[in-house]
């Protein structure tokens, strides 16, 4: 059988789900208007919390899922309403503050963990026609993925996400009708950290657990929002599925280690050659 179906569908599967950490993303930027340099390190987390449940029988990704967010959630509020929202004002710390977060985390899972990749086994794939093998986390992850992507688009689309549409184009009313701004900045942060933990938990087994293994989606999720847009969670959707693919070929073709090389370098010419991004908003064309 020819390897093509095979990159494609492990392609899809990575994309699906960091789709779900560059939504997260979006989530901050656009609510929040702030840039998280911990994003990452919130994923690495939920990769960790996979391997620890791992290690103690639990192999099941959405269990691991659910208790990365959890914890995430929690670190996400604290850090949130501790340090991101008192300091939104100074632009050149917040950005440094995140970092530094990020950089601690990493040697705090270097002492507890190691330095060493780790790896989290999900049990034996599932055969498909011609001999396909689907991977059960990657079926699971994307699955995942997709609904939590599918239920946050309703909530933004209903009523009880009309606060945060409104924080995102201008704070100063929603403050005036009522709405704690503060409060619903901080917990916006806590589930967008929690969406990154979700996705290093789903996406765990596909490669190398370690301490740095965050910074790479960081970037990713980065320029996918820049290049999709935060107002369009579909096209996040899609652009990070296009971007799974692409890596997943150039790691076939090439080596899992240019794989990275590759998409930065796509998305960098994707970025020059449309600076406004792929999704223009009507009425914002130059």
């Amino acid at each position: 059988m020819s390897p093509l179906p095979q990159v494609l569908l492990d392609g899809i599967f990575a994309g699906g789900t960091y789709a779900l950490m560059a939504a997260g993303m979006a989530l901050i930027l656009g609510v929040v208007k702030v840039i998280n340099l911990s994003h990452g390190a919130f994923f690495t987390l939920g990769a960790y919390v996979a391997y620890a449940l791992a290690g103690r029988g639990i192999g099941h990704p959405v269990a691991a899922a659910s208790l990365s967010a959890a914890i995430a959630f929690a670190f996400g509020v604290f850090l949130g309403k501790s340090f991101v929202n008192p300091v939104r004002g100074h632009p050149f710390a917040l950005p440094v503050g995140t970092l530094a977060c990020a950089l601690l985390f990493e040697q705090a899972a270097q002492m507890v963990w190691g330095p060493h990749p780790l790896s989290v086994e999900t049990g034996a794939p599932w055969i498909g026609p011609g001999g396909l093998l689907i991977r059960r986390w990657g079926a699971v992850a994307f699955l995942s993925s997709a609904a939590l992507l599918a239920g946050l688009k309703v909530l933004l689309a209903a009523r009880p996400g009309l606060s945060l549409r409104l924080i995102a184009e201008d704070e100063e009313i929603a403050g005036s009708l009522g709405m704690d701004v503060d409060a619903i900045r901080y917990l916006t942060f806590g589930g967008a950290c929690a969406m990154a933990a979700a996705a290093g938990a789903l996406l765990s087994p596909s490669g190398a657990v370690t301490p740095t293994m965050g910074r790479a989606p960081l970037i990713l999720s980065l320029v996918v929002v820049i290049v999709a847009g935060m107002d369009s969670l579909g096209a996040i959707f899609l652009l990070s599925i296009g971007l799974g693919i692409f890596g997943n070929g150039c790691a076939y073709l090439l080596s899992p280690q240019w794989s990275y090389v590759a998409l930065l370098a796509s998305v960098s010419l994707l970025l020059a050659a449309r600076p406004a991004g792929i999704v223009v908003r009507a009425g914002r064309r130059d």
